[in-house]
Formats: structure tokens, sequence, C-alpha cells
């Protein structure tokens, strides 16, 4: 070393795009890649799907201080959900709705070209969706008809709420019954 201070140099004033957020993205796109790359998509997935799992029972808290409510109905289930990808960046919207079945659709990738790298991110959006909707009414089941990661322009997202409606290849989600 030449006795000068490390802590600043000529790239604190360089166009570096790097930020936390991105840092963190960069970190979770990677950890997905060399998951899915070491075991396999499938397993991948299921190994995301238990992290969301955990990050939705945080997230499910949240709301439920935020309403004031120790249990959210459908409406504001549907609500949380779509704020929350607002708020990660996703554009999140109801396409379809009856007492059966919801139909999401999203015109933003909350994990921008992140999921195109490692698609197992999805699972994230099927755990905190199918498990927000479970505690809510009991059971969903989310089906990713179409992603962004998969290469749609879009992403369409199928909840079932009626457990006999013909399967799509979704995932089931029970409640606890604790709420």
């Amino acid at each position: 070393m030449d006795g000068k201070d490390v802590g600043v140099s000529e790239f604190a004033r360089a166009s570096i795009d790097i930020d936390r957020e991105e840092f963190l993205g960069l970190v979770l796109g990677a950890f997905g890649g060399a998951l899915e790359d070491t075991v396999g998509r499938a397993e991948a997935s299921g190994f995301i799907a238990l992290v969301g799992m955990a990050v939705s029972e945080e997230l499910k808290a949240r709301y439920l201080r935020a309403a004031g409510t120790k249990r959210l109905d459908l409406r504001a289930t549907l609500e949380a959900m779509i704020d929350l990808k607002r708020r990660l960046g996703g554009d999140f919207h109801i396409i379809e709705q009856t007492p059966r079945r919801i139909v999401l659709g999203n015109r933003r990738c909350p994990f921008g070209d992140l999921a195109k790298k490692s698609p197992s991110m999805c699972a994230v959006t099927s755990n905190v969706f199918g498990h927000m909707v479970a505690e809510s009414q009991g059971y969903g089941r989310i089906t990713l008809a179409d992603t962004i990661a998969r290469g749609a322009s879009g992403c369409r997202i199928v909840i079932d709420l009626d457990p006999d409606a013909a399967d799509e290849g979704g995932q089931a989600y029970f409640g606890t019954g604790a709420l």
C-alpha cells in the first residue's frame, strides 16, 4: 500500500449502477440460478417455496396489523396481494373475479430480468399468494398460467377458490384455521 486513504477512490465518482436493492437482486438471482443448476428447476422451486412460505407468514402479519384485524376477507386479501407486488415494482391487477375463481394479470415483473434467469423465483409469488388466499378462504390453488419469466409478455395467475375446480397444473394451499 502507498499510504493513500483506500476509503475514497476514483470509483466513488464513477457511474456504476449498483445499490442495495440491485445487489440483493443479484444475490437472489445467483442463488436461484445456482440452485436450479445444482438440483434442477423443480427441486429449486420446492426449496424456494419453503422460503416463500416463511416470507408470506411475515407479510401476512404486516397486512393484518395494517388492517387492524385478525383475518382478511377475500377483498382485503386481493388488495394486500396487489399492494405488495406494487410495492415491489410489479403491476398486478384483477382480470376476472367470480365466487370460485380469480384471475390476476401482471404487466411488470417485480423481480425484473432476474426472473428470466431463474424462473423458479415465480414460486415465491405462488407461495405468498397461495398462503394469503388459503389463510383468508381456507383453500386456494395458484396456477401460474403465463409468466414473464417463461417468456410471456405478462403474467396470468389463476386463483381457484373451489377445490373441485379443474386443476390446470396449479399448486394447492390450505389454511391453518388459526386465523
